[in-house]
């Protein structure tokens, strides 16, 4: 620890958390972000219906916004060394903005397409940036960066919830699903005259030096360290990647499997993953409330719990045989994979001491290789055989996962992380 981190309290316990300008603009970045990353799974169905596009065409899209994701995250070291947090971030939000308007003309699948990958590039930036800056901000304890990142994603249900309901409210009303894509303009529009000027520097940053100058000194303070974390780091960033491919099967896919064996329209559908959506976001307000104070509960114990209610809510969506079963798996899957990115987030930056900004841009290169690979293959297998039974290989994730955690639990963590999560400060 640092004597820029505020100092433990004489009985050891927590520090407060607090919700500072900082964390409101990186939390409301991240809700622009979802909003449109997660209406790609109600869209999707609808642009293939528009478009007359096979399920592996329709898939292209989420694999063209992970490829976006993937070349960014690929890059971001190389970027933060020479531009600024706050720059980066409207940057990303601009570019996520773009994306999103062009994805609304809806003109033919190469635009619709470079548009995913547009939003896909944009949106990795905004989200690597915002949770980076986060988890240095709130890193003085483990319980409170598990508690920051769950709060930034329980932000991020909000929008998500919304995105289903606004486009089948719009089919509701006769106006076409497109003018949905308008929102994260219009967001951009609103926030930035009102958080331009926050630096979106984290506390723990020294004072007195400006965002550009502590982007010089970046490569120089790493130089001493190895390039690649190490330890359990890996295998947690894996597991990150795993649930989130997960998750993106489920928000992807979901509707489809409704459609094809419960014979909903594509509009119920659509609609229908609110449920989904409303799942995560119940699910994140209980994380908040279970990853606060001196007795909150371990990051890999709450990922552990979450694993069995996500694997209960995805059996009963795939096999259920009537509409009422099909939505409960729905709502038990978005309450089970709620918490699992920022905990499995949080699990992999604890490993990677001193190295935020590095470990969670390869967190989510690891993330993006998911979502890019796990949607695209499982809609290819839905041509050949059918959704619901290639919607079995979403469940064989979940194991995996399982077997990941367990595993990274028994390795050690670097000597340079205490015990207490403090992680140690690195200029930047």
């Amino acid at each position: 620890m640092t004597g820029t981190e505020a100092p433990p309290t004489p009985d050891h316990r927590t520090p407060a958390f607090v919700r500072d300008r900082l964390t409101t603009t990186a939390y409301g970045g991240l809700a622009v972000y979802a909003y449109l990353l997660y209406a790609l799974g109600p869209l999707l169905p609808l642009l293939r219906q528009d478009l007359r596009l096979s399920y592996a065409l329709m898939s292209l899209h989420s694999t063209a916004f992970a490829a976006g994701a993937i070349l960014t995250n690929l890059l971001f070291r190389r970027i933060r060394t020479r531009v600024g947090h706050r720059v980066l971030f409207w940057s990303a939000l601009a570019a996520l903005a773009l994306g999103s308007l062009l994805l609304a003309t809806g003109l033919s699948a190469a635009v619709t397409l470079t548009a995913a990958a547009l939003g896909g590039i944009g949106g990795a930036l905004l989200q690597t940036t915002a949770l980076a800056v986060l988890a240095e901000h709130h890193g003085a304890h483990e319980s409170l960066r598990a508690r920051a990142l769950v709060e930034a994603n329980a932000a991020a249900s909000v929008s998500a919830v919304a995105a289903p309901l606004v486009i089948s409210g719009l089919e509701g009303a006769g106006v076409a699903w497109n003018w949905c894509l308008v929102l994260p303009a219009l967001a951009l529009a609103a926030m930035y005259p009102t958080l331009r000027d926050e630096p979106l520097r984290p506390r723990t940053a020294p004072s007195g030096r400006s965002d550009r100058s502590e982007v010089a000194t970046a490569d120089a303070a790493d130089a001493p360290e190895p390039d690649r974390p190490t330890g359990s780091f890996p295998l947690r960033a894996a597991l990150c990647g795993l649930v989130v491919g997960f998750e993106f099967c489920l928000a992807y896919y979901a509707a489809p499997l409704l459609t094809s064996a419960v014979h909903l329209t594509d509009n119920q559908s659509s609609a229908a993953l609110a449920l989904f959506y409303g799942g995560e976001l119940a699910g994140r307000l209980a994380g908040s409330r279970l990853t606060a104070g001196t007795g909150s509960a371990r990051p890999a114990a709450l990922v552990a719990g979450s694993l069995t209610v996500a694997a209960a809510g995805f059996l009963a969506l795939w096999l259920a045989p009537t509409t009422w079963l099909a939505l409960l798996g729905l709502v038990l899957g978005g309450l089970g994979v709620a918490n699992l990115f920022p905990l499995t987030l949080s699990l992999a930056v604890s490993a990677a001491p001193g190295r935020i900004d590095q470990a969670t841009a390869r967190v989510q290169l690891a993330v993006s290789i998911c979502i890019m690979l796990a949607p695209l293959l499982l809609g290819t297998l839905s041509d050949h055989l059918g959704v619901r039974s290639a919607f079995g290989l979403a469940g064989c994730l979940l194991p995996a996962a399982a077997l990941l955690l367990a595993a990274g639990r028994r390795r050690p963590l670097p000597a340079a992380a205490s015990s207490s999560g403090v992680t140690p400060h690195v200029p930047r």
